[in-house]
C-alpha cells in the first residue's frame, strides 16, 4: 500500500496517541459522495478481518477494505494557515465523479 506520511504529521499522531494508548491506532478512510471521496482521521483500537495495518514509524495506521485502494497514493501532512492547523490529505486517485461539486447536497 502507497501511503506516504510526513514526519510533522507523525509527530502530531504521535502527540495524540501518547494520552490514547499504545494499543490505539489511526484508522483512514474514505467516504464516497456525488462529489468524490473524502478523506478521514480518527483513533481506533480495532482492526477488522478487512483492514490493512501499516506501521510508520512506530505509528499504527488501519485501511479498511473499501477505503485502501481510494487512499493509494495519498500524502498525510499536518499544516499550520492564518485559519487554523490540521492534518491534510494530498494526492490520491479522484473518483469519476470529478473535482467540482454543483448538485448542492453537500456529500
Amino acid at each position: 500500500m502507497d501511503i506516504k506520511v510526513t514526519p510533522l504529521a507523525v509527530q502530531k499522531v504521535k502527540e495524540v496517541l501518547k494520552e490514547a494508548g499504545e494499543s490505539v491506532g489511526v484508522r483512514i478512510f474514505v467516504s464516497e459522495g456525488c462529489c468524490g471521496p473524502s478523506y478521514g482521521l480518527a483513533l481506533d483500537d480495532q482492526i477488522n478481518g478487512d483492514d490493512i495495518v501499516l506501521n510508520v514509524d512506530g505509528v499504527k495506521f488501519i485501511v479498511d477494505g473499501f477505503s485502501a485502494e481510494r487512499v493509494q497514493g495519498i500524502e498525510l501532512d499536518y499544516a499550520s494557515t492564518p485559519y487554523g492547523e490540521g492534518f491534510v490529505v494530498k494526492g490520491g486517485r479522484p473518483s469519476g465523479s470529478g473535482h467540482s461539486c454543483s448538485c448542492g447536497c453537500g456529500h
